[in-house]
């Protein structure tokens, strides 16, 4: 069996913002700071074998404190990053709806499908996050892994383990510095936490 801890990084001045931010760096706000204080002492009591992240600085400021206390360095996976949102990387949606609205109406019409310009498509994301965590899985048995990453991120890969499908990808409710725990054992994936907040 396999555990993995999934924590969403703790909040950014662009997620205050509403501000898209895949692929492009943001940088924890106060709120964001504070969350990590009780995140990690909420951490703490767990076995953790490995630490990942995504190469954004948003995830890997959110486990440095923790991955120091543990004493685990943090490895960084590029396929683990939120979907690229391209060209829209930094505005807002009320932003695209008002200055690029042929593109807002493809987005609402074509959902999974859309591709956000010089990005990618939700469905591109959920694909090259399955990959991972596929491998992930196999070279893990039996250990404790916690992956920080990002809210679309971890929907993905919620939604690969318990239907092997995208379509449920807006299902799941994936808060900032949250913490939801999955086991997998033989392929066979139970939610044990979801989108635990309540760390005092």
């Amino acid at each position: 069996m396999i555990k993995l801890i999934l924590v969403r990084h703790a909040v950014t001045n662009d997620n205050e913002e509403s501000r898209l931010s895949g692929h492009i760096d943001s940088t924890l706000s106060e709120e964001g700071i504070k969350q990590v204080k009780k995140l990690t002492k909420y951490l703490e009591q767990y076995k953790i074998d490995k630490i990942f992240t995504t190469t954004s600085k948003r995830t890997k400021d959110t486990v440095e404190p923790l991955a120091n206390i543990k004493n685990i360095d943090i490895i960084e996976k590029d396929t683990l990053k939120e979907i690229s949102f391209g060209d829209f990387e930094g505005i807002t949606f009320d932003e695209i709806q008002s200055n690029h609205s042929d593109e807002f109406d493809k987005m609402i019409s074509q959902g999974y499908e859309y591709i956000y310009p010089n990005g990618e498509s939700l469905i591109e994301s959920y694909y090259r996050v399955s990959k991972e965590i596929e491998n992930i899985i196999s070279e893990n048995d039996n250990k404790s892994i916690l992956i920080c990453s990002h809210g679309g991120t971890i929907r993905n890969i919620i939604s690969y383990l318990i239907s092997n499908s995208y379509e449920y990808h807006w299902n799941f409710r994936i808060d900032n510095a949250s913490v939801t725990i999955i086991e997998v054992e033989n392929r066979f994936a139970v939610i044990n936490t979801m989108n635990n907040k309540n760390f005092d």
